[in-house]
């Protein structure tokens, strides 16, 4: 089980990459290569299903890791959305930039899922 669960949190990631990676072609080549609407939504949706079934499993075990891994994709996209609104804001208009219009659903979605389990864990730290 443990070996299927890697596969499965690397093929995430590599997704994660591939998208990550395909709003900055969007965003750098001024809209010419947009991040389909499907992408996104399956991004949005197989991401919403990892974090419910970790938050499910923790709560069912009891168990509160160390590591989280969630925080990467949280700083991953707060940052992309940060670099690109402000790289927008101070002159990219000006040059044709556009934000992509994915960026706000799939950075926002994660930001809110990982506030949501952080919240979930604090919770659920204080009735221990």
């Amino acid at each position: 089980m443990a070996k299927r669960h890697n596969i499965i949190l690397l093929s995430f990631d590599v997704f994660t990459l591939i998208i990550w990676a395909w709003l900055f072609v969007d965003f750098f080549s001024r809209g010419q290569y947009k991040v389909p609407l499907a992408a996104s939504s399956i991004y949005v949706m197989l991401l919403a299903f990892y974090v419910g079934d970790k938050e499910i499993r923790k709560l069912r075990q009891k168990y509160f890791p160390r590591f989280r891994h969630g925080e990467y994709f949280a700083y991953l996209w707060g940052i992309t959305l940060l670099f690109m609104l402000g790289f927008y804001v101070w002159g990219g208009k000006d040059h044709g930039f556009h934000l992509p219009q994915e960026l706000p659903t799939i950075a926002g979605s994660v930001l809110l899922l990982y506030f949501l389990t952080e919240y979930l864990k604090e919770g659920l730290g204080k009735k221990k």
